[in-house]
């Protein structure tokens, strides 16, 4: 626990950012386990920016699931277009992430 809490101190930035992008471990228990070492609160606060990317990603599939959907069930002529638009958008999202 030593080792962690001294990297923490030392580069806590970096550990965090990459703690945050990290899909596994969910923000919840990373805010516990960090409460308990001596990570810096400027640290902590500048990467929580780092979820944003995760966060928008996350949105924009739950909307375009939505957009999918309605235009499937209203029976409208360009549903095709429109699926192939959202697929291209994920993608790009996701490679963006990654």
């Amino acid at each position: 626990f030593q080792a962690v809490d001294a990297a923490l101190e030392s580069q806590g930035l970096k550990i965090m950012i990459l703690l945050r992008l990290s899909p596994i471990i969910p923000y919840n228990a990373i805010n516990y386990i960090l409460g308990v070492t001596s990570v810096l609160l400027r640290d902590f606060i500048l990467a929580c920016f780092a979820m944003l990317p995760g966060t928008v990603l996350y949105t924009f599939i739950g909307s375009s699931a939505g957009s999918i959907v309605e235009s499937a069930s209203s029976g409208s002529g360009n549903s095709s277009l429109t699926t192939v638009a959202i697929v291209i958008g994920v993608i790009f999202g996701v490679v963006g992430i990654g």
